[in-house]
């Protein structure tokens, strides 16, 4: 019989972190590796945001969202019911993610994130309540002994590096919750003419579409100043999200800060 785990929220935003730590724990216990774990924590992140900024954002008080998780042989099975305003979201249209990114809309990208991530996604509309439901099948690719949890720190350090080049090393995750006060930052650092900026991602455990919102404002911020924004040090299962996005091909993406530094060094030479 296959094991259920259920968790139900008001739908507030500071909650979803805890609905990706109960998703976690339980994909764990099922097996997956670390890069399909990864897959399901930012697939439920993008449902319950979207749910909370979009489906109860008119309500004077937040629904509730149901999150159950199931374990079966063959699968993880991820099940989100919400009571807000019936939408399905897999009729939304892709994004081209060979868009430039000065034509590109800020948002959009949540669903596609969990078409692409997760191996089957489907929605029906019961007793007048929308349920998505995610599924991670359990094949040789995903499957693997667990690893121990990377810690979740929320701090970011500054650096000053010669020729006007300055360093920002964010650690943990970058979700919903966190990107707001990256973006401050970042936009601090540009405000006081630190134009030319080395974001270190050595220590980023995890990256929703918040916190890629908050690096390509950056981004074109620091263009627009006439500066630059490289990134470096990126863990596998973060590159593979800008790969699906094709923020590869517009970022400046090097392996160490030091390859990021050097790269820099030359072009304000």
């Amino acid at each position: 019989m296959a094991e259920k785990h259920r968790m139900i929220i008001p739908g507030i935003q500071r909650l979803v972190p805890d609905v990706c730590d109960f998703v976690e724990s339980i994909a764990l216990r099922a097996n997956l590796n670390d890069r399909a774990v990864y897959h399901c924590q930012m697939a439920v992140d993008e449902a319950c945001t979207n749910i909370i900024e979009h489906g109860f954002r008119n309500s004077d008080t937040p629904g509730h969202i149901e999150i159950t998780c199931q374990d079966e042989p063959d699968r993880y099975q991820i099940t989100i019911v919400d009571d807000s305003p019936p939408f399905n979201p897999l009729l939304q249209e892709n994004p081209d993610p060979a868009t430039p990114l000065t034509d590109r809309e800020p948002g959009g990208w949540g669903i596609f994130f969990i078409k692409k991530m997760m191996d089957e996604v489907s929605y029906t509309l019961e007793n007048g309540r929308n349920k998505l439901t995610m599924v991670k099948l359990k094949t040789p690719e995903n499957v693997r002994e667990p690893i121990p949890a990377l810690p979740d720190e929320q701090n970011s350090m500054i650096r000053e590096y010669p020729g006007g080049i300055w360093g920002v090393a964010p650690s943990g995750r970058l979700d919903s919750n966190t990107a707001p006060a990256l973006q401050n930052l970042l936009e601090e650092q540009l405000a006081s003419g630190h134009i030319n900026l080395l974001i270190d991602m050595s220590e980023v455990s995890y990256i929703s579409t918040s916190g890629l919102k908050a690096l390509v404002n950056a981004w074109r911020s620091a263009q627009g100043k006439g500066g630059r924004v490289v990134l470096a040090g990126m863990r596998a299962q973060i590159y593979e999200v800008f790969e699906t996005v094709g923020f590869d091909q517009i970022f400046d993406i090097f392996a160490t800060p030091e390859e990021a530094l050097h790269h820099l060094k030359n072009q304000t030479a």
